[in-house]
């Protein structure tokens, strides 16, 4: 339900509060006396003889969902402007007033919740913990080669994973290198460790605990792993999935075979609705540029039901965001035009415990890029098509896809994926 403290009611007009006053009365069955004021004062309201005030508006968007509020104004109301100043006030105090704390530890739970345990989960690098990585080594008497031999495995993970460590994204990322080669990703996950105990141990032990455990130095492939779940299971999984956008993050990964991180680094310049593709440039070490398709259903799915939810809730965190006056224009429109938006945590974990109760097994992530892989070599593809699609080519097949949004590889590629993919929304 809406907590009407977080915005500022003065710039709702009456007009619009009359509406939401209708509306929770007819629709939602509230009677003046849960409002807090009389019937005969209700009806005054709402033939215009008098104003709505700001505490029987607060009253009633109590009852709203910020959805129904969006809906009844158009958009969201303007959040209430806060500075730095008022963040440190609030620190002060809490600090000085024991008897206050619980106030803003209870409003940081419960509308930051998710990304204040998210951010328990990560280590964002920064360039002076690699040099303080390197000046220990050199105290330790390492040798130059060794040293750089490590920062370069190090610096390569990290430019992967835009310099942020958690625990899934290492995971995923040596299995990904596992894929090319064994000795690389038994190598990197040794320097990663070495990294981690070196510089995070001493800063946050409980982070460096969550981080240095979550994968082994030396794993070497196990033949003996669970079996790929099926398509009927994937559908199990997505229809059980509790919201809107872990769905629409699951069909992308299962229908398209991308890296469990790549959907969350499209924009929605890089998406081409009308040819249902996804067009990304990006060039690494190891990933290398690649298009993706989406089926029609997919498509329509994606426009019907996912966008306007991912446009609320855009919304919604931006205008906060932009009354703060804490980031610039670039980073808030790169925010906006993100595809995925929401916290890619809480996705992993959605589908992650729904997998569970379908599979009755951890499933994970990159299962669903071997997935596709699978299903479209069982079906008769190319490998070489399957590697373009994946994104595993030699850069030369990729040239006509980087310079053009649409061409005559393009279609070829479409027409493979079309006729061979699997649909998750099809019956």
């Amino acid at each position: 339900m809406v907590d009407c403290s977080l915005y500022n009611l003065a710039r709702i007009p009456n007009d619009a509060r009359v509406r939401i006053i209708n509306y929770v009365m007819e629709v939602k069955q509230v009677r003046a006396r849960d409002l807090g004021v009389t019937s005969n004062l209700i009806s005054m309201i709402r033939s215009g003889k008098r104003r709505v005030t700001e505490d029987l508006l607060c009253h009633a968007m109590a009852y709203l969902t910020p959805e129904e509020l969006a809906r009844l104004l158009g958009q969201l109301p303007e959040v209430e402007p806060a500075s730095v100043n008022d963040i440190v006030k609030v620190v002060a105090r809490a600090v000085a007033d024991p008897s206050f704390r619980d106030i803003p530890l209870s409003y940081l739970e419960r509308y930051l919740g998710d990304y204040i345990r998210s951010a328990g989960r990560r280590w964002v690098v920064s360039s002076e913990d690699i040099e303080a990585f390197i000046k220990a080594k050199r105290l330790r008497g390492l040798s130059r080669k060794t040293i750089s031999d490590e920062v370069r495995y190090i610096e390569r993970t990290l430019a992967e994973l835009n310099w942020v460590l958690e625990p899934e994204n290492i995971m995923e990322y040596l299995d990904e290198l596992r894929e090319e080669s064994e000795y690389a990703a038994k190598h990197t996950a040794y320097s990663l460790k070495s990294f981690l105990k070196t510089i995070l141990k001493s800063k946050d032990p409980a982070l460096f605990s969550l981080l240095y455990n979550a994968f082994t130095t030396i794993k070497p492939r196990n033949h003996a792993k669970a079996k790929l779940p099926t398509l009927n299971q994937l559908k199990e999984i997505f229809n059980q999935l509790p919201s809107i956008e872990a769905k629409a993050y699951f069909l992308i990964l299962a229908e398209t075979g991308l890296r469990p991180g790549e959907p969350l680094l499209i924009s929605m310049d890089d998406v081409d609705w009308e040819h249902g593709l996804i067009h990304i440039g990006k060039v690494t070490a190891t990933k290398r540029a690649f298009v993706a398709f989406l089926r029609t259903e997919t498509v329509e799915w994606l426009r019907r039901e996912y966008m306007p939810r991912r446009d609320r809730f855009v919304d919604g965190i931006v205008k906060p965001i932009e009354a703060s006056k804490w980031f610039n224009n670039e980073v808030i429109e790169r925010l906006r035009n993100r595809l995925i938006p929401f916290d890619q945590s809480r996705l992993r974990r959605e589908i992650k415990e729904t997998a569970r109760q379908v599979l009755d097994r951890e499933l994970e992530l990159y299962e669903l890029r071997k997935f596709f892989s699978t299903w479209m070599i069982m079906k008769g593809v190319p490998e070489a098509i399957v590697n373009t699609l994946q994104g595993r080519a030699p850069p030369s097949e990729y040239r006509v896809l980087i310079e053009h949004y649409w061409s005559p590889r393009h279609e070829e590629l479409r027409q493979w994926y079309i006729k061979h993919a699997s649909c998750l929304l099809c019956q």
